[in-house]
């Protein structure tokens, strides 16, 4: 004859204890922690299953976890991070377009200037003079 486990009273606790359930919920988790709850070395899915009770319990919360997911997808925070990060980079990469063009600017009109001032290619191109900054 086997041995019971389950009464009346550790029953509305195990109903309980699924009706609290955060997270995936599987026989085997659950029975590990029914294990835990009433202080026994291990317990079986059928024997638990044996019981219209949990069983119904168990059911209508893997039910309403499934649904719960579904409606409240879990955001993936590496997806997230890597999203913001490539939005990041698309504004920097717009900002410095913006700068290359306003120096782009800038360039045709001292280009133009020194035209207008008969500077030459040679001119511009010489390099800077030297500065002696040693104190005497």
């Amino acid at each position: 004859m086997p041995k019971i486990l389950i009464t009346e009273e550790n029953l509305e606790d195990i109903i309980m204890l699924i009706n609290t359930w955060e997270g995936k919920l599987t026989w085997d988790l659950l029975c590990s922690e029914v294990s835990q709850l009433l202080n026994i070395k291990s317990i079986e899915r059928q024997s638990l299953a044996n019981y219209s009770d949990i069983q119904k319990a168990f059911s209508t919360r893997k039910q309403r976890i499934k649904e719960n997911s579904k409606a409240n997808p879990q955001p993936n925070v590496t997806i997230d991070y890597l999203q913001k990060q490539v939005n990041n980079l698309k504004a920097q990469v717009q900002r410095l377009e913006e700068i290359n063009e306003q120096y782009k600017q800038k360039f045709i009109v001292w280009q133009y200037n020194a035209y207008m001032h008969g500077m030459t290619e040679d001119k511009l191109n010489k390099p800077l003079i030297a500065v002696n900054r040693q104190h005497r």
